[in-house]
């Protein structure tokens, strides 16, 4: 016994069938998106006047570091690369991991492209601690500016680390008084490399 489909059972399965195909060509896209690379920013400190010394510490504490690209946007750079938010992250400057550029600020996924430089906002601590036990107050001049702009471009690309060390040179920063310290940030951008 042979079965016919009537027409109206042959206009659906070809309806179904245009329509899979025309679902199908609508799914493939003309382009690739791009993989992210890995930005991480690490902070070296520069000191001949303070000793990097387990009873020594001043404070700096960091709000929020960006990555900014060559077209104006910026892009959050975290503390790690399982985080999904920024916590204020607090470095001690005088960790001897900062002298050899091992204190790490933040590290995340960025997108491939062109960038500018970082951008930072600091909370310094208004004290120095040295040998454990001498406080020096450290005072603020009244125009001081939380907002650290490191100006030097680098790329991020696809499977790649960007590497980028700011240098805070604490002796200049830092300018001693009779009493205390006034702080003044000097800092820039002292390498960037990159690796896979």
């Amino acid at each position: 016994m042979k079965s016919k489909i009537s027409a109206p059972g042959l206009a659906l399965v070809l309806a179904l069938a245009l329509t899979f195909v025309i679902l199908n060509l609508g799914c493939q896209t003309e382009y690739a998106s791009p993989l992210p690379g890995i930005v991480e920013v690490r902070l070296k400190t520069v000191s001949k006047d303070i000793a990097f010394d387990p009873l020594n510490n001043f404070i700096l504490t960091i709000p929020s570091v960006e990555a900014i690209r060559d077209d104006g946007a910026r892009a959050q750079i975290y503390p790690d690369l399982e985080a999904i938010d920024r916590e204020d992250t607090k470095l001690n400057t005088l960790d001897i991991r900062a002298q050899d550029s091992l204190l790490i600020i933040g590290q995340t996924y960025l997108p491939p492209g062109s960038y500018t430089g970082v951008g930072m906002l600091i909370d310094p601590a208004r004290q120095v601690i040295l040998d454990g036990y001498r406080v020096i107050t450290v005072e603020r001049q009244p125009d001081f500016d939380t907002r650290l702009s490191f100006a030097s471009p680098f790329s991020i690309d696809e499977y790649t680390t960007t590497q980028i060390v700011l240098e805070l040179d604490l002796d200049s920063t830092l300018l001693k008084r009779a009493n205390t310290y006034m702080f003044r940030p000097t800092y820039r951008i002292s390498s960037i490399t990159q690796s896979r």
